[in-house]
C-alpha cells in the first residue's frame, strides 16, 4: 500500500549524482599539521564549486576559511613565503593563511609585493579525483669533476 512512498527517495538520486564534496591535503609535519583544500558542489547543474581551505596544526588549532567559487576544473596553487605562512591562488585571486594559530586569513587585493615565496604544489582534479600534486624538487646538478691533474697538484709533496 505505501510501497510507492518508499520509492520516492530513489527519484532524488539523479539530482544528487553530480554533487561534489571532496578534499585534498598537503601534509607539513605528518597528519596533524596540514593545509587542506575542499571543494563542494550541491547540484549537478551548478557550473562552479565552492573552494575552502583548512589550516590545521593539531591539537593546537584548526580552522576552515572560505576561498571562493570557481569552475570545477580550477587549480588552487599553494605557495609558502615563510615558515607556517601560505598563499593560495585560485584563478586571479590570492588568499593568505597561517598554521601558527590557524586564525590568520586574508583575501589579498593582488599578489604580495614581496613575492609568493616557494611554490609548494597545486590542488587539482586528476582522473575525477581531487588531489594535491607537490611541486617537483629541482634536481641538483652533479658537481663538475676536477681535472685529473688538479688533484695531484693539490696533494702536498714530500
Amino acid at each position: 500500500m505505501k510501497k510507492p512512498l518508499l520509492l520516492l527517495p530513489l527519484l532524488a538520486l539523479p539530482f544528487l549524482a553530480g554533487c561534489i564534496n571532496d578534499a585534498a591535503a598537503y601534509r607539513i609535519d605528518g597528519r596533524e599539521h596540514a593545509i587542506s583544500v575542499t571543494r563542494e558542489q550541491n547540484f549537478f547543474w551548478e557550473k562552479t564549486v565552492k573552494f575552502s581551505v583548512i589550516a590545521a596544526r593539531l591539537p593546537e588549532c584548526q580552522r576552515i576559511h572560505e576561498l571562493r567559487q570557481a569552475p570545477r576544473q580550477s587549480k588552487v596553487e599553494l605557495w609558502q613565503p615563510g615558515p607556517g605562512t601560505f598563499v593560495l591562488k585560485v584563478g586571479n585571486a590570492y588568499f593568505l593563511t597561517e598554521t601558527q594559530t590557524c586564525k590568520g586569513f586574508q583575501k589579498l587585493e593582488a599578489a604580495p609585493q614581496e613575492g609568493l615565496g616557494d611554490k609548494v604544489g597545486v590542488f587539482e582534479e586528476k582522473d575525477d579525483k581531487f588531489v594535491f600534486t607537490p611541486e617537483p624538487k629541482p634536481v641538483a646538478a652533479p658537481e663538475a669533476a676536477a681535472p685529473a691533474g688538479a688533484t695531484a697538484a693539490a696533494a702536498p709533496q714530500q
